[in-house]
């Protein structure tokens, strides 16, 4: 029983002698390395990319930390294709250039190195090291949706430029052509200003194409658009409010704006032909809007001398503002079916006055330089927006 104890006591000595001889020789030994500077490139293969024109100096990372004073050699894995030279320092030049024409290789070229720790440990890594042009090319041209699909009438011109977008932002040339497709229908320069030359309905498109290498383009869809009126009416509204210094004789202010000219108002002047005493009639918007034109339409009725010969129109954009004066006009008498379109310089205003000045002559009247009792008869207003 002791002699076995004995035994079982040695072979535990010796164990422990050979155990601590492993530990003394792989102190300070290196058991991993990488570098910093490589990356995943694709499926978990990890390599090293270096640009075009820009040395890369490599920078090992050693575990454990106890062995990161060793010495660190750089080597070619196998025979070097020439995409870089690389220095006994690990110091990476990239030999290849972009080809002056034609598809830009991706990468291109690859070397593969070795990156050893010489301390006896065997311990290395190998990685493959792309080159990389130092162009960038355009990868797409992008159009916001304002400038996708336009509408422009006849010798309109419309700026394309400040909708497009050159990407990625530092992409080597961003400068871009503009061209269209059908001149006869529009033109483009090449600051992206659109010109349209074409007749109404006609469509074309407008390409913005990237002047470097990679073709990339966007394209703006035009269309000829009929020529938008230069007045629109601007509809009646509650907000609408008329009044008068007369009152009225006959009929309702508001008649005036319910597009029926077999209704009217009558303010209360007791002579014409010159009206006396003088009338106006104020109209307040509601709202601010950009006076072009005024439509007037005489009372259905085939008697002259109650519709009015000339009127005056002032407006004023502010209620504390003085009034501007847009000029004297004179009606057609006798014309109740259609509006008469009294064009004015535009202008900003929220309030407009029609003044009452004298009216058509009685049949058999020659000049105004008569006087009898009556008053004007007014069919309908409209008022128009300029739009232009």
């Amino acid at each position: 029983m002791k002699r076995n104890v004995y035994i079982l006591a040695g072979m535990l000595s010796l164990g422990a002698l050979f155990t601590g001889c492993d530990d003394d020789d792989n102190v300070g030994k290196a058991v991993n390395i990488t570098v910093t500077d490589a990356k995943n490139l694709e499926s978990d293969i990890f390599g090293v990319v270096v640009t075009e024109g820009q040395p890369l100096q490599l920078k090992p990372f050693i575990m454990p930390e106890s062995a990161r004073e060793n010495a660190v050699s750089y080597h070619f894995a196998g025979e070097p294709t020439g995409a870089i030279d690389l220095s006994a320092d690990g110091l990476i030049t990239p030999k290849l250039v972009t080809p002056a024409t034609g598809a830009i290789p991706n990468p291109l070229g690859t070397d593969t190195i070795i990156v050893r720790v010489d301390d006896g440990s065997g311990t290395f890594v190998k990685y493959p090291v792309r080159v990389i042009s130092n162009v960038v090319v355009v990868s797409s041209i992008t159009i916001q949706s304002a400038g996708q699909s336009i509408e422009v009438e006849n010798g309109k011109t419309f700026d394309l430029a400040q909708y497009v977008t050159v990407n990625p932002g530092n992409a080597t040339d961003k400068s871009v052509t503009y061209s269209s497709e059908d001149e006869t229908v529009a033109i483009v320069n090449q600051q992206g200003v659109i010109t349209i030359v074409g007749e109404v309905g006609q469509t074309t498109n407008v390409l913005v194409t990237a002047n470097d290498r990679g073709g990339q383009s966007a394209v703006c869809r035009v269309k000829v658009a009929a020529e938008a009126p230069m007045y629109v009416g601007f509809p009646y509204s509650e907000k609408w409010k008329a009044t008068s210094n007369l009152g009225a004789k006959e009929g309702d202010i508001q008649n005036l704006f319910d597009d029926k000219n077999g209704t009217f108002w009558c303010p209360d002047i007791k002579t014409r032909p010159v009206y006396d005493p003088v009338c106006y009639l104020d109209i307040d918007l509601g709202e601010v809007i950009k006076f072009g034109q005024l439509g007037y339409r005489h009372r259905s009725l085939n008697y002259s001398h109650v519709q009015c010969h000339i009127f005056k129109l002032e407006a004023k954009k502010a209620e504390g503002d003085t009034w501007t004066d847009l000029g004297e006009y004179v009606t057609e008498k006798l014309k109740v079916d259609d509006y008469q379109l009294f064009p004015v310089e535009p202008v900003e205003a929220r309030y407009i006055r029609i003044t009452f000045i004298k009216g058509h002559l009685r049949d058999g009247y020659t000049d105004w330089d008569y006087q009898e009792n009556g008053n004007v008869s007014v069919g309908d207003l409209q008022v128009f927006i300029y739009n232009r």
